[in-house]
């Protein structure tokens, strides 16, 4: 009788303990931010893998990074510009941007940009923004433009 008793305690133990190696493991998002009326959630799903997430939805999973940040948020006009630093850990690219704007009708998030440098600077000029950086090798700056949806190298 008492090993029936001892291996019921094992077992129920067991039953508690993965319980609560379920509920530590449930992904909590490692930032929330609210842009305008959005809230804008980015959670680390697992290694490499990374969800940013507008209103609960998700709109993009990175899971070529070993790092995504966020950078800023931006206000464009009616809309809202999130910006992300993706670092790959690659030794000839090891960092690249995307931007993520809200407020229109659904969340569109760019292709990766930048010259491979961190040293972003963001400048705004009415409904435009403006990323900066070094170029590789000591090559003068590098600039892209986001301009109603659209993100393009200006030099």
């Amino acid at each position: 009788m008492r090993v029936l008793n001892v291996y019921a305690a094992v077992v129920g133990s067991l039953l508690i303990a993965s319980e609560i190696v379920t509920s530590a493991h449930a992904a909590e998002p490692r930032l929330m931010a609210a842009l305008g009326n959005t809230v804008l959630t980015m959670t680390d799903v697992g290694p490499k893998h990374t969800q940013v997430a507008v209103d609960d939805k998700p709109v993009f999973d990175d899971k070529e990074s070993d790092l995504l940040s966020f950078v800023g948020a931006y206000s464009l006009k009616d809309r809202w510009i999130a910006l992300f630093q993706s670092d790959t850990g690659a030794k000839d690219c090891p960092t690249r941007f995307r931007i993520l704007e809200v407020g229109g009708p659904q969340p569109t998030i760019s292709y990766p940009f930048g010259s491979c440098s961190d040293a972003a600077q963001v400048t705004i000029d009415n409904d435009t923004l403006t990323i900066s950086m070094p170029q590789p090798g000591g090559g003068g700056d590098a600039a892209w433009t986001y301009r109603n949806g659209k993100i393009g190298r200006n030099k």
